[in-house]
């Protein structure tokens, strides 16, 4: 397994923990690669691993989609240069708001 893989696949389960801790009355479901975020209302996430790419794609009920690549220790906005985490718990404020 490459190093994509590995970095990717610990995010995606970093990520779901995230869901999990955070946004509890969220449906939480991460198989093969692909992560879903069901949250009440029907808004979702979908968060999944893109080997072509090399790229972790965001699919956000909030701002819509993104793609983040790995440099210097964490996942970057192709478009904006946020964080993944960043991006998360930034949305997560909105939610709660």
């Amino acid at each position: 397994m490459n190093d994509f893989h590995i970095l990717s696949t610990q995010t995606l389960e970093e990520v779901t923990d995230f869901f999990d801790s955070s946004w509890r009355e969220a449906e939480v479901d991460l198989l093969e690669g692909s992560l879903t975020v069901t949250l009440p209302q029907g808004r979702q996430y979908v968060i999944n691993k893109h080997g072509v790419t090399h790229q972790i794609w965001v699919s956000s009920p909030f701002t819509g989609a993104h793609h983040f690549h790995y440099k210097n220790g964490s996942w970057y906005c192709t478009r904006t240069n946020i964080r993944l985490e960043d991006l998360l718990l930034n949305e997560r404020n909105i939610y709660a708001s």
